[in-house]
């Protein structure tokens, strides 16, 4: 339980850096091409079947957003603290290479040690990414964990956010009670 909790934590901090720094460079993608609206709005970068469970996810953070009785004004910020650890995860999915992470989410890893091969960027971001969501379910539906390996989903948690700045992941390092409990655990 300790050891869920922990983890949990810090999967909560690295959501809130991923999102906000994927957010922001998928906004200045849009902007940069001066399409109007939000880059969520776009379903250009959303076409197709495939992309049908991505932009019901978008929806219905909009419609949280606005309240449901849609009297709020939609908020940005607001519609992408409403799109889960999930949507980001598969937002990592190959399917988004060249709409997506060549041209605007790449560039977001700048740390990553192949900081210009934006497919092995992107697929170390998914691997990591998804191993995450996963262990982020279990604990989140109160199923066991034990016999997942946290040290090293510790670590996928500081390589992302070490690929994006330094400072958050010394920040999600220095704010943890991951490390302490597992070295405490019998």
């Amino acid at each position: 339980m300790l050891a869920g909790g922990a983890i949990h934590e810090d999967l909560g901090r690295l959501e809130v850096i991923f999102r906000n720094t994927v957010s922001d460079a998928l906004r200045g993608y849009v902007a940069a091409r001066g399409w109007p609206g939000a880059w969520y709005e776009q379903d250009r970068l959303f076409a197709g079947q495939q992309n049908q469970k991505t932009r019901d996810a978008i929806f219905d953070a909009r419609g949280r957003a606005r309240g449901y009785t849609k009297r709020r004004p939609e908020a940005y910020g607001k519609v992408i603290a409403e799109l889960n650890f999930g949507f980001w995860r598969y937002l990592c999915h190959k399917r988004h290479l060249t709409s997506l992470w060549v041209p605007a989410i790449a560039s977001v890893f700048a740390l990553h040690p192949a900081a210009r091969d934006a497919s092995r960027i992107r697929s170390d971001v998914e691997f990591r990414m998804e191993k995450l969501h996963f262990t982020r379910n279990r604990i989140a539906h109160h199923e066991p964990i034990h016999r997942r390996d946290l040290v090293r989903e510790y670590r996928y948690v500081l390589e992302i956010a070490g690929w994006i700045c330094a400072d958050s992941q010394e920040w999600i390092r220095n704010t943890s009670r991951t490390a302490g409990v597992l070295s405490a655990r019998p």
